[in-house]
């Protein structure tokens, strides 16, 4: 009997003494989150939460920072745009904005397009960097990008684009911009016209040779994010930048160009290779003539 009273007392000890040790490691481990201190790769803590040297450099290279600047010249004016962000972000918590269907959406979306820049990235991670060879035959290959540069002074038309491309093609055949205006106000489509300035240097080399070689007058188009221009050229003034200048362009134009068709042929592949349907009435008109 004693033994049995004696093994139970025992048994009772050594479960208070479990449970005071756990209670006394969590309590360790509170306050060692509570006491997190900036240092390291922590350059911040906000409300427990560390804000990281990656996390500032993810945050200025997304602002524009070229990558591998110096932490220091950017570091305060974006610490403090991360810390209002997590600030906000508590405040929203707070509220239980982050159990809407808003914020699920959101989340969703913004994660797919976290996902897919880093997949472009790594497409084009293989892209070296062009030889000298290759750089002089690009500048010799494209003078509008270089020696012949130009200035273009466009006369444009904008509107909604249509669904068909049919569409754009009659408005561009039209002959003049007056004549485009006057049909798309028949036809009840918002328009509005302008002036603007292209730079043949700057644009996409293919695209800065067709500007480059189109009369005065004659009517283009081009469509871009939903909205079309239906434009032509009325100036032409030299723009060339010094040559000590142009290697390094156009070994940047070369990679970039590399880089649009690496990604282009991997999205025809991954196109391919997917299982896609729509709804009829969301059908795009090339998928639809398939």
């Amino acid at each position: 009997m004693s033994t049995e009273v004696s093994n139970s007392s025992s048994i009772k000890h050594v479960g208070q003494a479990i449970r005071i040790g756990t209670a006394l490691m969590l309590s360790l481990a509170m306050l060692s989150g509570c006491s997190k201190k900036p240092g390291g790769q922590v350059v911040a803590v906000v409300n427990a939460e560390d804000i990281t040297q990656q996390e500032l450099r993810a945050e200025a290279e997304a602002a524009g920072v070229p990558a591998g600047q110096d932490i220091q010249s950017f570091a305060p004016a974006t610490l403090d745009r991360v810390i209002q962000r997590n600030l906000l972000a508590d405040y929203a918590k707070s509220k239980n904005l982050d159990r809407g269907p808003e914020f699920v959406s959101r989340r969703r979306q913004m994660e797919q397009a976290l996902l897919a820049n880093l997949a472009m990235k790594q497409i084009v991670s293989s892209i070296g960097v062009p030889s000298r060879a290759e750089v002089s035959a690009f500048i010799a290959k494209n003078p509008s990008l270089f020696a012949d540069r130009l200035s273009l002074t466009l006369d444009q038309v904008r509107f909604p684009a249509p669904s068909d491309p049919k569409q754009i093609k009659a408005l561009a055949s039209l002959g003049s911009l007056d004549a485009v205006l006057a049909k798309l106000k028949a036809d009840g489509v918002p328009a509005a016209r302008g002036t603007t300035a292209v730079d043949t240097g700057t644009i996409e080399a293919s695209v800065s040779q067709q500007l480059t070689a189109l009369p005065n007058g004659k009517l283009f188009d081009l469509t871009v994010n939903g909205v079309t221009y239906i434009s032509t050229v009325i100036g032409r003034a030299p723009k060339v930048s010094p040559s000590s200048t142009w290697s390094a362009a156009a070994a940047g134009a070369l990679q970039r160009e590399r880089a649009q068709k690496t990604l282009t042929d991997e999205m025809a592949k991954l196109r391919a290779a997917a299982k896609i349907q729509y709804d009829p009435a969301f059908k795009p008109a090339a998928a639809a003539a398939k």
